[in-house]
């Protein structure tokens, strides 16, 4: 009787510990994608963490340049958090909350003293 109750127990943290985990540490690899507003003025960004630092690169975004920027980014109890320099220097940063399945990200950064707001979806995992 003893060794059922462990054994189940066992199950239990398995099956309730450990798929939100795995989500949550994979969630930081991989591409993703989608659009990011200001104000009334708006654009794509993407986003590639499969090495580190990553690369980010926005459309439509005034001061930060074109081109990919290097970034650095951490996930924190569901919240991916991104650091970079702008063409000119100004810094960026922002914090995601990802969905639960690790797939999708919403969030506020601010870059140039202005606030951001980002909605995108993975695209490619690892």
């Amino acid at each position: 009787m003893k060794a059922s109750a462990v054994g189940l127990l066992v199950a239990i943290t398995l099956t309730m510990g450990a798929q939100p985990v795995t989500r949550a540490q994979d969630a930081e690899g991989g591409q993703w994608e989608g659009p990011w507003y200001r104000g009334m003025t708006s654009g794509k960004v993407k986003i590639d963490l499969r090495t580190r630092p990553g690369t980010i690169q926005f459309t439509n975004l005034d001061n930060f340049g074109t081109d990919a920027r290097p970034v650095d980014a951490s996930l924190d109890d569901g919240v991916l958090k991104l650091r970079a320099e702008g063409e000119k220097g100004g810094p960026l940063t922002a914090s995601l909350k990802l969905n639960e399945a690790g797939t999708e990200a919403k969030g506020l950064g601010k870059f140039d003293g202005f606030p951001l707001r980002f909605e995108i979806k993975r695209t490619l995992t690892r």
